[in-house]
């Protein structure tokens, strides 16, 4: 046990006093209903569908005034961003004001203030928004949502990150006999992943990568300024990648057409620009609306989210190493056989997913289609950033990465990068474009 000077408060709505931040509550609030008898009360904070327990109990509750001591349980998954996590708490006396109390950490304070049962969370302590539960038959209606996303602190919004645990518990106040008692449940640690499945996509989780390459500028790989200086670049939120580039049968069916040369419902859609590209990500998002975790939408990536996850954790050239070869990707020439990958002039694409992807399962990264980023172009500078964004001014023209079916292995590299071939209205048989499922940015 791990006593702290921490002195609770008789009355909920000062609890916030009790730490140094207080969860946002979701913009839209939804009811849910709360399951009440003579004996108990159960209050759900839904943040998506329940299914699967989740989260590992610890500290032993205190009974109320019923007799029963409170238990907090959840259900559903805890996966960053796309929160699917049910909070209920069991054996709540009736007319219970009633809150969630969330902490990275553990820490007891012992019946602080008078309380029955421990404050089983560490500082800082936030609040998920609660509610009080009333005695109105046999059903009542408890408004109660929470954005585990963001704690505002002092600091700024601190982002619940894959492979942490955070713990809650149930603080409540206990109103049966006229009393005002704070009791509190026993509490919940709960592990976040970042494993939420979203069909045709790969969960990415924030890293740190040097993007750019010093590769000599003589054969085999003919680097440029443009690639320099190498930079440490992190990206500081999860997202998700295209497992693929976007396939003319995925683009006929969301926006009717299909622009494509080399036609095949398993090809890369291409002769796209980057504007027809961001209207294929906009009607996605609209279509995946409900489906989509707050501030985040369908776009294409950054250049800095493209070659993060091209790299895959290599700092090679390519993501397969030193070298690429004719039977790893499709491409026209190899500086590394000194030889033709014999992809004739009228040939193209080959179908999505034809080759190995890469450490993150990631499809031709590498050939196939160039990929249109959402960045302006713009030059490196050595300093390390975070989440880097170029847009608007002095370039207008758009970066593609990637290389395509008619192209050397020298433009296919991981850092490669072009700007000048990019004007925004190009559209060309050797590109194409993938989404992201990521922050929401606006070029």
């Amino acid at each position: 046990m791990h006593p702290h000077n921490l002195p609770l408060p008789v009355d909920p709505a000062a609890l916030a006093s009790v730490g140094v931040s207080v969860l946002r509550r979701l913009a839209t609030q939804r009811s849910i209903e709360a399951t009440i008898t003579r004996a108990a009360a159960v209050l759900i904070a839904s943040l998506g569908v329940a299914s699967a327990q989740v989260g590992t109990n610890y500290c032993v509750a205190a009974p109320n005034s019923t007799g029963a001591s409170a238990a907090i349980s959840a259900s559903g998954t805890a996966v960053v961003h796309l929160n699917d996590l049910v909070l209920t708490s069991s054996g709540l006396p009736l007319n219970a004001a009633a809150y969630f109390l969330c902490s990275r950490t553990q820490g007891f304070v012992q019946n602080p203030g008078g309380s029955a049962g421990d404050l089983c969370l560490g500082n800082p302590i936030g609040r998920l928004v609660g509610g009080t539960v009333v005695n109105s038959g046999a059903t009542g209606v408890v408004d109660v949502t929470a954005a585990l996303n963001a704690m505002p602190q002092p600091t700024g919004a601190v982002a619940v990150l894959p492979g942490e645990t955070w713990n809650f518990q149930c603080w409540y106040r206990d109103t049966v006999g006229g009393s005002a008692t704070s009791n509190f449940s026993d509490g919940l640690a709960v592990l976040f992943t970042a494993t939420q499945t979203v069909p045709g996509m790969v969960p990415i989780l924030a890293g740190t990568f040097m993007m750019g390459s010093n590769a000599p500028s003589a054969p085999p790989y003919f680097n440029g300024t443009y690639q320099q200086p190498v930079h440490q670049v992190t990206i500081s939120y999860s997202f998700w990648m295209g497992q693929h580039e976007v396939t003319q049968a995925e683009y006929q069916a969301l926006m009717g057409s299909n622009p494509s040369g080399f036609p095949g419902a398993s090809l890369p859609v291409e002769r796209v620009n980057w504007y027809d590209a961001r209207a294929y990500c906009a009607a996605l998002t609209v279509q995946q609306a409900g489906n989509l975790p707050a501030g985040y939408e369908y776009r294409l990536p950054t250049e800095a989210e493209w070659e993060y996850t091209c790299r895959a954790g290599t700092t090679t050239e390519f993501h397969f190493g030193p070298d690429l070869f004719c039977n790893q990707a499709r491409f026209w020439y190899s500086h590394h056989s000194n030889s033709s990958c014999g992809v004739p002039p009228t040939s193209g694409t080959v179908p999505v997913g034809s080759y190995a992807p890469n450490a993150f399962g990631l499809y031709d990264m590498h050939g196939n289609v160039w990929e249109w980023c959402l960045d302006s172009w713009g030059l490196y500078t050595s300093a390390a950033v975070t989440d880097p964004f170029v847009t608007g001014v002095p370039n207008p023209h758009r970066v593609v990465r990637g290389g395509g079916w008619d192209i050397d292995s020298h433009y296919c590299r991981s850092a490669f990068r072009d700007g000048n071939y990019g004007a925004p209205g190009d559209a060309y048989s050797n590109l194409g474009f993938r989404v992201v499922l990521a922050p929401v940015l606006v070029p």
